[in-house]
């Protein structure tokens, strides 16, 4: 064989190898999966799943402590395309929730325990606490969006996702149930009901 042969056969190669190293770098979760494992921590520091939302990955952040839950994105001056915050209940009920001292607009889709969509809004921004308003005046002031029963999981994303992918009652989300709770059994002594 000639030199140069040997080395053309070299670099093709590399080339192939390194080409299906940039493929599996960038190859998405397939639907219906979630990641193995936690993408990784949040600046806020909660674990980051990624889950297909409407057919695109979403890297969303884990709410499942009463903390993380209460707390949920606000103060956020952005939420970046494709992020947000998925939040994990022990059971399904009806559940709501409000913008407490949010600043940008949200998208929420309410999920049932099987990832069908209960119900889906656009939360606005309130205006803020005023200085000398009690902590209740300002609450009692606040919208609430009610999900409808049977929720477990709520998702919430930058305004103008649901519309954009088209994310509406009766739409399935891809989940693992059993992955989510699972952040619940970290956070608390008593095991998720399955």
């Amino acid at each position: 064989m000639q030199k140069s042969t040997i080395v053309k056969l070299i670099i093709g190669s590399a080339v192939t190898i390194v080409g299906g190293v940039a493929l599996a770098a960038t190859m998405s979760v397939p639907q219906g999966k979630v990641a193995d494992a936690p993408l990784a921590k949040a600046a806020s520091g909660l674990p980051i799943e990624r889950i297909q939302f409407g057919g695109e990955p979403f890297d969303l952040e884990v709410a499942s402590t009463e903390q993380a839950i209460a707390k949920g994105l606000s103060k956020r001056t952005e939420i970046p395309k494709n992020t947000g915050m998925v939040f994990v209940f022990p059971s399904g009920n009806e559940r709501f929730f409000w913008m407490i001292d949010c600043l940008v607009d949200i998208d929420i889709a309410y999920l049932s325990a099987d990832g069908t969509v209960v119900s889906v809004y656009t939360m606005k921004k309130e205006s803020p606490r005023q200085e000398g308003e009690s902590n209740s005046t300002y609450e009692s002031r606040l919208k609430r969006y009610h999900s409808g029963p049977g929720v477990q999981f709520a998702i919430e994303t930058p305004a103008g996702t649901n519309d954009a992918l088209k994310i509406k009652p009766g739409v399935k989300i891809p989940i693992d149930r059993k992955r989510l709770l699972g952040y619940l059994n970290q956070n608390r002594s008593v095991p998720a009901p399955r």
